[in-house]
C-alpha cells in the first residue's frame, strides 16, 4: 500500500478463506491475526456457519470483535455471547424447510440458539468428532417448533430444489442464498430476508468505531460480496470463483497460500 492509510478493521469469511481442511488455521494465518489484533486491528469473522464454531476459532486467535454469524443474520460479542443483531426465521417457514428436507434428506443442518442439528446420509460421521454445539439428528423438523436461526445445505439438489419449492411462499421472510467456491460444493443458507453480511459489517464497524472505509474484507464466495462492497477494500481469495474474482478491488492468493496472512501484512500491518 505504499503510504496509504492501513485499514484498521479487517472482516474474514472462514471457510474458504481464514480455514484450510478440517476447520484449520495454518501457522502463518494464525501468527498474522495474532499480529493484527496485539496491533489494535479489529478481526471481525463473517460467516455462514454458527457462533460456537467461530467462537472456536476466535478463542484460538485471541480475537475479541463482534462474530458476524450465519451471512449476517447474528452478530454477537465473542466476550460475553451478547447479541447484537439476531435476526430468526419463523416456526412456519423453519418448519416448512426442515420437512423438505427431512423428506429428501438432504446434507444439511440448522442452528437453534446453541445447538447446530445435522441430517446427514454419511455413514462415516463419528457423533464424538463433531465441531462443538453440532448434534447429529434424525430429522431437523423435531428441532424447530419455535423457529430457527439459519440452515445450511450442501448438494445441487438441495440448491435447486428448495428455493424453487419454497421460494414462492416463503421469498418475502427468508433469503435463499446460495453459493460454491473451489474449497465448498454448491451450498444454500437460508436465513433471515433481511440478514446481509454487508449491512451486519457496517453494523460491527459503528460498534467498534471504525469508519467503513477504513475496513477490508475478504472472502472466497458470492454471499462474500456484500461485505466486500460495504468497506474500503474488497479482497476475493485466489480459490473463489472467476465472478467473484471480477468484482473484487484486490485478488490474494489461495486459502491454501496464506491469502489471509499476506493481505493482513499488505494492507494493515
Amino acid at each position: 500500500m505504499g503510504d496509504k492509510r492501513k485499514v484498521r478493521l479487517i472482516a474474514l469469511d472462514l471457510d474458504g478463506t481464514l480455514l484450510v481442511g478440517g476447520n484449520r488455521v495454518s501457522d502463518a494465518n494464525a501468527a498474522a491475526v495474532r499480529d493484527a489484533v496485539a496491533a489494535g486491528v479489529h478481526i471481525v469473522f463473517a460467516t455462514s456457519r454458527w457462533y460456537l464454531l467461530a467462537k472456536r476459532t476466535a478463542d484460538l486467535l485471541g480475537v475479541t470483535s463482534p462474530i458476524i454469524c450465519h451471512n449476517g443474520a447474528m452478530i454477537r460479542d465473542p466476550e460475553d455471547g451478547a447479541r447484537l443483531l439476531s435476526l430468526t426465521l419463523s416456526p412456519g417457514a423453519a418448519m416448512a424447510i426442515a420437512g423438505m428436507a427431512d423428506e429428501r434428506r438432504y446434507e444439511g443442518m440448522v442452528t437453534v440458539n446453541d445447538a447446530t442439528y445435522m441430517i446427514t446420509k454419511r455413514p462415516d460421521i463419528d457423533p464424538r468428532r463433531l465441531p462443538g454445539g453440532m448434534v447429529l439428528s434424525g430429522r431437523l423438523g423435531d428441532h424447530v417448533a419455535e423457529g430457527a436461526d439459519a440452515f445450511l445445505f450442501f448438494g445441487d439438489d438441495a440448491v435447486k430444489e428448495i428455493p424453487a419449492a419454497l421460494g414462492e411462499r416463503y421469498g418475502t421472510e427468508c433469503n435463499f442464498a446460495t453459493g460454491w467456491s473451489q474449497t465448498w460444493p454448491a451450498y444454500l443458507n437460508i436465513v433471515h430476508r433481511q440478514a446481509d453480511k454487508g449491512r451486519a459489517l457496517r453494523q460491527v464497524c459503528e460498534h467498534v468505531g471504525v469508519a467503513p472505509e477504513d475496513a477490508m474484507a475478504i472472502g472466497d464466495a458470492a454471499p462474500d460480496l456484500e461485505m466486500m462492497r460495504a468497506v474500503g477494500i474488497g479482497m476475493a481469495m485466489g480459490n473463489a470463483p472467476d465472478d467473484v474474482k471480477a468484482q473484487a478491488d484486490v485478488v490474494g492468493p489461495s486459502n491454501l497460500e496464506d491469502g489471509v496472512a499476506w493481505a493482513i501484512r499488505e494492507f494493515a500491518l
